[in-house]
């Protein structure tokens, strides 16, 4: 995954994001007879240090976390599922390989790959160390991509199996200026949840690009994913003898949640939408 493959989007700083910029640090830079200036030049260095580290950190380890946010290098959660049942017997297996099927027979998702994610939070005595799956997805022509992350755990007998959409944009040029130029003006909201890793600077400047056919090709994609779990997670439940009305019901009423509108809580269903992702990056415009 290049987190700067914008494919056929023309990636690049604007030149009114920079003519308005230089107004704006001009005239306070004359008004404080320079003091703004160091203060400016402090800060900008301060953020374009903190976002190349977050960049270089996902780039290298997509594969460990610090306490929040496992799947930031894939992009932003956008869909979340989750389905409970009890059975006295571990299905995992044939779960995983029933899904993996559909989603080669229905799909371009080709294969689900064993993906070992580490969350090494400081405060722990040993790193924790978890198995997901991944499959991924065609990315759109305006360098979206999708990935669908899979895992399964258990609770005595209950047995609990989840799966995400992760959405993931390219880094866009203007919005990492534009996140540097104003910094002074921002820091101050955002460095203290960044201290605590409750955020990184990494998603303010990582685009999905803002278009309606970009939203029809993200959409469809979503749905379609969702759709094959759903009826492979059926699939394999009804094979072994597992009461599959709920799973159906949820199914009913997932994919019929307008996923371009808010954030649903519904049940065993956690459905992200496209503004919870527009909220966190600026989508570039035409």
């Amino acid at each position: 995954m290049d987190l700067l493959d914008s494919k056929n989007v023309n990636n690049r700083i604007k030149k009114r994001s920079i003519g308005l910029a230089v107004l704006i640090h001009l005239y306070l830079t004359i008004g404080s007879l320079g003091i703004w200036l160091i203060i400016l030049t402090v800060v900008t260095l301060i953020t374009s240090t903190l976002l190349r580290n977050d960049i270089d950190e996902a780039v290298a380890s997509s594969k460990n976390f610090n306490k929040a946010l496992p799947f930031k290098y894939f992009g932003q959660v956008y869909t979340h599922i989750q389905h409970v049942f009890h059975h006295p017997i571990n299905i995992e297996e044939d779960v995983f390989s029933t899904i993996e099927q559909e989603l080669k027979t229905r799909t371009p998702i080709k294969e689900l790959d064993a993906i070992a994610i580490t969350d090494s939070d400081k405060d722990l005595l040993a790193p924790e160390q978890r198995v997901f799956l991944k499959g991924d997805a065609n990315s759109t022509e305006r360098g979206t991509t999708l990935t669908l992350i899979l895992n399964q755990s258990s609770f005595g007998a209950v047995r609990s199996f989840e799966w995400r959409v992760v959405v993931g944009g390219y880094v866009d040029k203007n919005a990492k200026f534009n996140l540097i130029a104003y910094s002074p003006f921002t820091l101050w909201f955002w460095i203290m949840p960044y201290i605590k890793r409750e955020t990184n600077l990494l998603n303010r400047v990582r685009t999905v690009y803002s278009s309606a056919y970009n939203d029809v090709d993200v959409s469809t994609q979503v749905r379609s994913i969702s759709e094959t779990v759903f009826d492979a997670m059926v699939l394999a439940l009804d094979k072994n003898g597992i009461d599959t009305s709920d799973l159906k019901a949820q199914k009913l009423q997932t994919m019929n949640i307008n996923i371009t509108g808010g954030k649903v809580n519904m049940g065993n269903v956690v459905q992200g939408a496209m503004n919870k992702i527009s909220g966190a990056v600026k989508g570039a415009k035409a």
